[in-house]
């Protein structure tokens, strides 16, 4: 179990190095513009520059006045919502990614090269019997080094943006399972999640993921949670294009922890209800297909009550769920969130589906294996897995949230079949 101290501890070090890195950034924007020869120089370039930084400033110290916003200030809420608006989010995200991520390689570099010079002094005779010769080379590779590091951070989120994040997948997953009724096996599952319909993902988007799940022809269509990001967000136009994806024998939901956020829990579940989508709050759908029963339950997002581990205290998570669970019917849970499965194993549930974490939204390959910022809050990041005998599916989802930006995480529709074993 990962200790709540230890999450605090990374949230507040992921903050504190935020602020650093604009802090950063701003300084050798100022002194660029310091530096040009002439006053009209200083003013063409200084002008923008001072206002896109002291502008971020200003929306940090909006975004704690949110709360006013949500208590119905229309003044404010107006202006918060032209902030909200693509042509100001984007370009905020992708700056905020880039450099951040640009900050701390370059950090990473020159801690490098400091201690390489600690660790190993020039010599003279290794430059050829000039003294400066081995300070002068490690100070050209360092400052080279310097700058690659630099720019290979921009680079990579402007991929994650143009191409990353629109090169939606078809995952098409066997998922076999033990004393799998006959007349279920090749049941085709249709899972959609982490939509996140907002700045950066707009309703024309949706329409296009709606367009290709569509066309895989499921037999019974499942949405685990995140239509939004925050209140404010399209809901129902979202909710009006993921409803047109319907299953062969229906289509259900449950609902995410930014429908809690954003207060919108009822207005997404009667949304869904006018499309044919049941949203299952704590409840539980029986479905008979071809004589066989299939028992859907949905629970709402979990909280996490004592850390982000999986192994939390059994009456910590799916509490009342145990009266749902039907011993003579397939039990198929949705739950926003992977992290209850072991709870879920404990009940009797054959099979979870979960989405939040987004595969973590940035993978990268370090020595063989693959690491993700999701790691920090699960360790169910993407895929299948399989604890006695029960499997959990965690798809890496549709949308983004902080940075508009997906690399080695690519968004995801699932096609789930199962199979006897």
């Amino acid at each position: 179990m990962t200790p709540r101290w230890f999450a605090t501890s990374v949230f507040f070090t992921v903050l504190t190095l935020l602020v650093a890195s604009q802090v950063f950034w701003f300084r050798r924007a100022r002194s660029f513009v310091r530096s040009r020869p002439k006053a009209w120089q200083r003013w063409l370039v200084g002008v923008p520059v001072y206002a896109w930084f002291y502008g971020l400033a200003a929306l940090v110290v909006l975004v704690p006045l949110r709360w006013l916003l949500l208590q119905g200030a229309p003044v404010l809420l107006s202006f918060f919502m032209v902030l909200r608006q693509p042509a100001v989010m984007v370009p905020v995200g992708l700056w905020i990614s880039a450099s951040y991520l640009s900050f701390l390689l370059i950090q990473v570099v020159r801690g490098g090269g400091w201690l390489f010079a600690r660790l190993r002094p020039a010599r003279a005779a290794e430059a050829g019997g000039h003294p400066d010769g081995v300070a002068v080379g490690r100070r050209y590779f360092l400052q080279t080094a310097t700058y690659a590091a630099g720019a290979v951070p921009f680079v990579m989120v402007g991929y994650g943006f143009l191409l990353g994040r629109h090169n939606y997948r078809v995952e098409e997953v066997t998922v076999a399972l033990p004393d799998l009724p006959e007349p279920l096996d090749g049941l085709r599952l249709l899972q959609l999640t982490d939509v996140h319909a907002s700045a950066y993902m707009p309703v024309k988007e949706i329409r296009r993921v709606v367009g290709l799940a569509s066309e895989l022809d499921p037999d019974l269509v499942f949405h685990t949670g995140d239509f939004i990001t925050s209140r404010g967000d399209p809901l129902a136009e979202a909710v009006e294009e993921l409803g047109r994806l319907q299953g062969r024998y229906g289509s259900f939901g449950c609902l995410g922890n930014h429908e809690d956020y954003a207060g919108t829990q009822e207005a997404t579940t009667e949304l869904f209800a006018r499309q044919g989508v049941r949203i299952l709050r704590g409840q539980n759908a029986e479905v008979e297909i071809r004589g066989a029963k299939l028992n859907l339950i949905g629970v709402d997002y979990q909280r996490h009550t004592r850390g982000p581990g999986p192994e939390l205290s059994k009456k910590d998570w799916l509490r009342g769920v145990e009266r749902l669970v039907r011993p003579e019917a397939l039990n198929i849970l949705l739950c926003h969130n992977p992290n209850p499965f072991v709870r879920a194993t404990e009940l009797g549930i054959e099979l979870m589906l979960a989405g939040h974490t987004h595969g973590g939204q940035v993978q990268v390959e370090i020595l063989d294996s693959r690491w993700s910022p999701a790691r920090f809050i699960t360790p169910f990041i993407s895929g299948l897995y399989e604890r006695n005998g029960k499997r959990l599916y965690v798809s890496r989802g549709i949308g983004t949230i902080a940075a508009p930006i997906r690399l080695g995480a690519p968004p995801e529709i699932t096609l789930l079949t199962l199979r006897q074993t």
